[in-house]
């Protein structure tokens, strides 16, 4: 069968500007229900132990560090942590030191140094992040939670073409990426629906010049091909970047004993600009557009011994439209337009035989507009509202009516306000309804606060409710597997997934050459959505099983991280993370979740010698699963061995008359670490390649 392509597509999306410098709030156009809680396991109690002893201990010594050198003590934070600029936790523009909210940064320079292809494998080696790979891609988890509940957004703006609940993170190569912002903790109080264990935020490159060009190659074995290219210009008022790429890789097998493929071959190709036009000194508009095609091909396998040739072409065209006006020094008032639409394509046939052949078409559409008005009243309070309209369209042929829509309109507002008798201490409450035409209202409120015990010690905490509306495939799917005997249904009359959420930390410029973090969160999650056997099933019929509203689950834990530069051009960091959880129906651990994670990375720079050498890795304890493998009806309990993943890289720097190159080699997976059923990774894979940059004199 041949699948249908579309050749060229658009991408317009948005980004977050605002501009909040040290408290003192004004603008500039520029080019960025009651808690109820479950007992106390042993994890939690440890974890709250381990954040209030450092407390203690962290914030009189602090105080004693400060009034012999507090200006050593904060360089390091002045200098690398604090000047981040985030925008997602707020959705206004801060330091990311004194953002209330915590954010965690993935920037331009360490996207460059991990060698990461595609937005997973950046995420293969971070501090509290759990990657899910399957059928569906790779997805993230975040303090425990499902890839549905981590909403994915690039420049502020919703991804559509979940698989399973997940949005597949190696659909979005580096190449186009300036930095990404990770929110953990439920969002929705700013972004509504699907954000219930947080946020990840892909933010685009912009033009940084008069003229510059960037290339990419890297070839890999076995088989995996990297190219990509973007130019930039700034001429007045004007700037654009324009990219593309280019990528394969040749999929793999971990078990030879069977003809399935545990990752299929991938080809992808994207395309698109963004621009910043000034059209006064006071307003600037910033269209986007871009496009991206996927195209898939594996081998896999029914229970019966049937073996299948897939084909999986996905498409993807958005488009987005920022226009941001500063009404006066004290207001900006934003309006964006976005649209995005996406098709996947499947088809699986049977091989000697088309008795089981099946073509699968899915089109989702997707229309949101935001207005949101920002203003500042004096020092103390940086006032945010706005309106949030969202219409979304699915056509497939898994739904029962072949078609599902609806429409959902939220508003939110939020007050940053530093307290005046006390301009140590930031409060955020925030406050959002939606109104979804599936289910009703729902709203989400949020308060955050952010105390600087001393300049080098800064203490968040935050309480803050999320919830994840049903899907489309929840709430209309009709499935039926004649052969197994057995329906799936949705469910029109779904309630939506709630959370209530808590969490703790600290951040501790211990010197100019160290910096430490802690923190401890805990979610309680009701209404998860699970399958339930109908009982009003006909003897004799096929068994029916439909979505239903079913489950309670706890996630709780901690994670603590240190980062030094003990001599010029080294730097190290580690992390360890602990989660905990609860299926509460069924008193056991949620599957998949390590209880224990270590994160580890080591980065070394020769300056004199244009050398660097960069070498990253994370174990994950064991994990659990629930299978009935002898069919006694009963599930039984299967423990996974630890994993340990490693990655190197070292690269070499050249300046020819102005370009700069720079030559790469590096080994991804030095372990080869990877199991056919519940550890997805690709084999060792060895890479060498070039990265090109020019850039002209301003």
């Amino acid at each position: 069968m041949k699948l249908q392509s579309l050749e060229f597509g658009r991408d317009l999306q948005n980004s977050l500007v605002a501009s909040d410098i040290e408290n003192e709030y004004h603008f500039q156009i520029s080019t960025a229900s009651e808690f109820s809680f479950m007992p106390p396991t042993i994890a939690s109690t440890a974890v709250s132990f381990v954040v209030w002893l450092s407390l203690a201990v962290a914030v009189p010594y602090a105080h004693a560090a400060d009034e012999v050198n507090d200006d050593q003590s904060t360089a390091r934070a002045e200098e690398t942590h604090n000047e981040e600029v985030v925008v997602t936790a707020t959705r206004t523009e801060s330091q990311q030191g004194k953002s209330i909210v915590a954010t965690q940064v993935i920037s331009r320079s360490e996207i460059e140094t991990s060698g990461a292809s595609t937005v997973a494998d950046l995420f293969s080696a971070q501090a509290g992040v759990s990657l899910e790979r399957s059928f569906a891609g790779t997805a993230i988890r975040l303090q425990g939670l499902n890839p549905e509940h981590v909403l994915v957004l690039i420049d502020g703006q919703r991804v559509v073409g979940r698989k399973n609940g997940a949005i597949d993170l190696d659909r979005y190569p580096v190449d186009w990426i300036e930095r990404v912002e990770i929110v953990k903790g439920p969002s929705s109080v700013l972004y509504g629906s699907d954000a219930m264990g947080g946020v990840i935020n892909i933010i685009t490159r912009r033009a940084d010049g008069p003229l510059s060009a960037d290339l990419y190659g890297s070839y890999g074995m076995p088989e995996a091909l990297d190219t990509s290219a973007s130019i930039s210009t700034q001429q007045g008022g004007v700037g654009s970047r324009v990219h593309g790429g280019y990528h394969t890789t040749s999929g793999y097998d971990l078990d030879p004993a069977t003809l399935a493929t545990n990752a299929p071959a991938r080809e992808m190709f994207h395309a698109g600009s963004i621009s910043d036009i000034e059209l006064s000194p006071d307003w600037r508009i910033t269209p986007r557009v871009a496009y991206r095609q996927q195209d898939s091909r594996g081998v896999s396998e029914s229970g019966s011994g049937a073996v299948f040739d897939d084909r999986n072409l996905s498409e993807e065209v958005q488009g987005a439209l920022l226009s941001d006006t500063l009404i006066s020094k004290d207001a900006r008032l934003r309006v964006t337009g976005f649209a995005t639409w996406y098709r996947d394509q499947f088809y699986s046939n049977q091989r000697d035989s088309d008795a089981l052949d099946s073509y699968q078409d899915t089109q989702e559409f997707l229309v949101q507009g935001v207005v949101q008005y920002d203003h500042a009243l004096g020092q103390a309070h940086l006032a945010t509202a706005g309106v949030d309209v969202l219409a979304e369209q699915m056509d497939s042929d898994r739904l029962e009516a072949g078609d599902g829509d609806r429409e959902r309109v939220g508003v939110f507002a939020q007050d940053q306000w530093t307290l005046p008798w006390d301009q140590r201490l930031s409060l955020l409450p925030g406050f959002r309804v939606d109104l979804d035409s599936q289910f009703g209202v729902y709203p989400t409120p949020r308060l955050a606060l952010r105390f600087e015990a001393s300049q080098a010690v800064v203490l968040r905490a935050g309480l803050g409710w999320g919830y994840r509306a049903p899907s489309f495939k929840e709430l209309l799917l009709r499935f039926e597997n004649t052969s197994a005997g057995y329906v799936v249904e949705g469910s029109p009359d779904l309630s939506p997934e709630t959370s209530r959420n808590v969490n703790l930390g600290l951040d501790w410029n211990v010197s100019d050459a160290l910096w430490m973090s802690i923190s401890g969160y805990r979610n309680d999650v009701r209404d998860l959505i699970g399958f339930g056997t109908l009982e009003d099933g006909i003897a004799g019929s096929p068994t029916r099983f439909a979505y239903i509203n079913i489950a309670e689950a706890v996630t709780q834990g901690g994670e603590a991280s240190i980062n030094s530069d003990p001599i010029e051009g080294l730097s190290v960091g580690a992390s360890y993370a602990l989660t905990a959880t609860l299926d509460v129906q069924n008193d056991r651990p949620l599957e998949g979740r390590p209880l224990h994670q270590v994160s580890g990375r080591v980065h070394q720079e020769f300056a004199a010698w244009g050398t660097s050498f960069t070498a990253r890795g994370i174990w994950n304890g064991p994990r659990h699963y629930f299978e009935d493998r002898n069919g006694d009806g009963l599930e039984d309990q299967i423990t996974t061995n630890p994993s340990t993943v490693v990655d190197v890289r070292m690269s070499q720097d050249l300046d020819l008359k102005g370009v700069g190159l720079r030559l790469f080699v590096g080994a991804e997976n030095v372990m080869d670490t990877g199991d056919a059923e519940y550890l997805l990774l690709a084999p060792r894979t060895i890479y060498a390649g070039l990265m090109g940059r020019y850039s002209a004199q301003k």
